[in-house]
């Protein structure tokens, strides 16, 4: 039995572009949520400073406050996007408690599990505000 190229040639172009339009349109709510968190952010109250951006899949977030340290000694974590938020999980081997990031009225919130406190778990919360470069 032979196939008409024609139609084998047609049948392999819908098939590629319905992989297209599928696989596009699941990238776009990610690609939102991490325009969302990019950008360097400040706590004023602390002057504490976080720049978070993308790469391979995960946010890498640069941690430092520049009365004691230089942007370039900043403390380096990776997270993990989850639900709209960046998470990153417990350490105990580095002795790092839970964390996670959350965007809430165009700022964002660091949420930190406090380690030892029993069953009902406690976060700190540090609010932090872009900082527009000029």
């Amino acid at each position: 039995m032979m196939i008409d190229s024609k139609w084998f040639i047609a049948f392999l172009a819908l098939l590629i572009t319905t992989g297209n339009i599928n696989a596009q349109s699941a990238l776009k709510p990610k690609q939102t949520d991490q325009k969302r968190f990019e950008g360097l952010w400040t706590n004023k109250k602390t002057s504490r400073c976080l720049e978070i951006y993308f790469e391979y899949g995960y946010a890498t977030i640069m941690d430092w406050t520049p009365k004691f340290q230089k942007r370039e000694s900043a403390d380096v974590y990776k997270a993990l996007p989850k639900n709209g938020k960046l998470v990153m999980p417990e350490e105990t081997e580095h002795h790092a408690p839970y964390s996670e990031i959350v965007i809430a009225h165009n700022r964002v919130i660091y949420l930190t599990k406090q380690m030892g406190t029993g069953k009902k778990p406690a976060f700190d919360k540090i609010v932090f505000t872009r900082t527009i470069n000029k």
